[in-house]
Parts: structure tokens; C-alpha cells; sequence
């Protein structure tokens, strides 16, 4: 398995669960009025994020190189 970024798995985790809190907030009694590609939107900057911080980024502030 090839050594994935710590990091952008980290702020990938953040990021699904600030989402989904957004996602979900509501006045009291009423459901959240969301489109559906809004919890699609989860997913995708997961992918996004891991893949930044894999291909570009590339510096890993968990492992750090000795």
C-alpha cells in the first residue's frame, strides 16, 4: 500500500464532519432544506482533500522526515 498523507486524511475527517453539521442544521421543527447535491458535496471534498495533500502538497505534518 502506498503511504498515504496523515495529514490530508486528518483534515479530510474535519472537513466531512463541519460539513455534515452544516448540512444538517435547521430552525427548531422545520427540516433541513438542502439540494441533493449537497451531501454529495461530503464525498467529494474528502477525495479532493486527500488527493491535495497527497499529490501537491506532498508535506506530511504527522511524519516527518529525520
Amino acid at each position: 500500500m502506498k503511504n498515504r498523507n496523515v495529514t490530508g486524511i486528518v483534515v479530510a475527517i474535519i472537513y466531512c464532519i463541519v460539513l455534515y453539521g452544516i448540512l444538517i442544521e435547521a430552525p427548531p421543527g422545520e427540516v433541513p432544506n438542502n439540494p441533493p447535491w449537497a451531501y454529495l458535496m461530503i464525498p467529494l471534498g474528502a477525495i479532493a482533500n486527500t488527493a491535495l495533500f497527497d499529490f501537491v502538497i506532498k508535506y506530511d505534518f504527522f511524519k516527518k522526515k529525520e
